[in-house]
Order: C-alpha cells, then structure tokens, then sequence
C-alpha cells in the first residue's frame, strides 16, 4: 500500500464545491474539528472518460447499522490515523461487512435533471448536515498535508490539509496497483444524533476486482483473458437497463408495483424467461418484448413486493447472468412517492 497515510477526519460540515468538468473531477466537502480544517475531495468520475467505465460504482445507506457506528461515537474531532486492521476503525468493503456490493449502482457525474447523479447525491447529503448543528461526517481515506504556508486550493484556508481516496482502495488492475491494501478503503459515514440516525455512502470504481488476496491485489492476477472477459461481459450487460420503478413508499400498498426496463439496442429485446429479483431474492418471471431503443414497464405481482425500506432490484436474463442491477434507500422511496428514476 505504500506510504499513504490511512486516516479518518471527523467534523461538521462548512462547505462544499462541485467540479463539473475536467478529466477527473471530485466533489469537495469542507470540514471543520478539532480546531484544524481539511478539505474532503471525492471522485465523482474516473479519468477513464468517454467510456462506459467512467462512472462509479455508488450506494447509499439512509439507516446503516454496523459495529463501526459504536467505536466512531468515542473518537474526538480532528484528523485521526487508522491502523490497516480488522477490529478497529479501518474499513474493508469486502472482508468488513459494510454493505452488499450487490446493491451498488453504476452512477453519472453529473447531468440535467434532479437526483440522478453522483453530484446530487453528495449535495443532497451535505445540505441535510450543513443544517443540523449536531451532526458530524466521518470521512475516510488518504491524507494530505499540512501544506504549511500553502492556502487550500479549493477554500483558501491555511494551511491546507485534506482527506482523498474517498472509494475503494484494492482491487485495482492499472497504474494505482501501488494503492491496493486490505483495511484501507475509503466511505463517508455520517451521524445525526438529532435523528438517532446513521448513514453511509461507498463508492468504487468499475475497474476494480471484488476478489482480492490478503494484500488487497486481484486474484486472478489480471491477463489478457481476464480482460477480455471483463469487456465481453459489460458488452452483454448493455443489452438493458433498469431505469424506474414504483415501489409503495408505506404500508398502505396502493397500486401496483412496476419496474420499467429501457432496451438500449436497436434490435427488439425478447425478455420471456427473464427474471427480476428483489432485496430478498424473491423472483418475478418475465416474459414479452421490449421494442428497439424504447422503455416498457412490468408489473410486478404482491407477493413480489419491492421494499419501502430501501433496497436492491437485479434483471437476469434466461441463462441467470445478471445484466443490470440498481439500489434505492427509504428516503428516495418516501421523497418520491414511490416513483423511482434509475
């Protein structure tokens, strides 16, 4: 892992500024404990640009209930060193338990239009603690700095100090191999005590292998096949998208739920013998065409119900490969009226 410094900063949050254009652009958070100020940069997109891979791997948990939520109440605010370690502070999304990576959705940088892309997401956040005086964001990642003499670029404080790295840190196959180790990931996690609420938001990048070994390198070692694989199966996964879905916001269970699938090819897309899964697992058989370029919508029995808690929706075609899957908290649910745009 090199010599990155592994940290977390815990504070309330001052400010926060959007890039919106440039190769790599980050969504700068300003936090303010412990006397000291650091800047949060967050990748909303990787340097991969116009290609698919360019997005990120994004998910959200409005009510997230984890053994970390207990030790992050003792630790004071201001910048911390974490030890790369399972048991204490450290974070692992693949050996710590944080969440379900199957519940991560792809997500855009930034584009027209309200909540539907990373930028919104972090915006909506930051705006939800920038007015409640008593909560605090614990951001996790590398640190930099102290810059002494060096105003932040970003916010002009003095001197400049920070926090990056703010996704998943193993797994990677290019020029940032040097940056994989175990218990080093990065995630915001946030605590509203106003609320008796915790949240969390992870973020990966497409690139990265979900399988590593204890150095947090990909197993396979990457070759020319695995590559070859990995291309030949987003190709196939382009075939269809989830792009909305009615979920009941509540109890009350009006309406029938639906999830609307868009085939992005200009042929027509024969889905009988497709399925839909739910959170749980529980299966709706599809079965129709859904014409070239177009949007249809399939209803989805009640005994097949989509959770008003939040929760995951995966498309698998005939032979059982997943083609696409997208996830939504309580919070979009009830905000929405149910209505869901992917």
């Amino acid at each position: 892992m090199g010599s990155r410094r592994y940290s977390v900063f815990s504070g309330r949050v001052i400010d926060c500024l959007p890039e919106t254009s440039g190769k790599s652009p980050h969504f700068h958070i300003l936090l303010e404990g412990g006397g000291e100020r650091h800047r949060v940069a967050i990748n909303t997109r990787s340097g991969m640009s116009h290609h698919r891979k360019s997005d990120l791997l994004y998910f959200a948990d409005d009510d997230f209930r984890h053994e970390i939520t207990q030790r992050l109440t003792t630790v004071p605010d201001g910048v911390l060193q974490i030890e790369s370690r399972p048991g204490g502070l450290a974070l692992d999304y693949q050996r710590g338990g944080m969440f379900d990576r199957r519940h991560m959705r792809r997500i855009p940088s930034n584009r027209p239009g309200p909540r539907n892309d990373l930028v919104d997401e972090l915006d909506f956040y930051v705006d939800r603690l920038r007015t409640d005086p008593t909560s605090r964001l614990h951001a996790f990642g590398t640190r930099w700095g102290p810059e002494h003499g060096t105003p932040d670029q970003v916010f002009g404080f003095t001197p400049g100090n920070g926090i990056h790295d703010v996704h998943m840190n193993q797994g990677n196959r290019d020029e940032h191999w040097h940056d994989n180790g175990i218990w080093s990931d990065g995630g915001l996690i946030i605590h509203e005590p106003s609320h008796d609420r915790w949240a969390a938001l992870f973020l990966a990048f497409q690139t990265q292998s979900w399988q590593t070994d204890d150095r947090g390198n990909p197993t396979p070692y990457p070759d020319q096949s695995d590559s070859r694989r990995e291309f030949e199966g987003n190709d196939r996964s382009s075939r269809a998208r989830i792009v909305g879905a009615f979920v009941h916001p509540n109890d009350k269970k009006r309406g029938v739920e639906h999830v609307a699938i868009r085939n992005d090819s200009p042929e027509p897309l024969h889905v009988s013998g497709w399925h839909l899964l739910n959170r749980n697992g529980d299966a709706t058989v599809l079965d129709g065409v859904v014409p070239p370029l177009a949007v249809h919508r399939f209803p989805l029995p009640a005994d097949v119900p989509l959770s008003s808690r939040g929760g995951l929706i995966r498309l698998l075609d005939g032979a059982g490969d997943e083609v696409d899957g997208v996830s939504y908290t309580r919070h979009e649910a009830r905000r929405k009226h149910g209505s869901l745009t992917f």
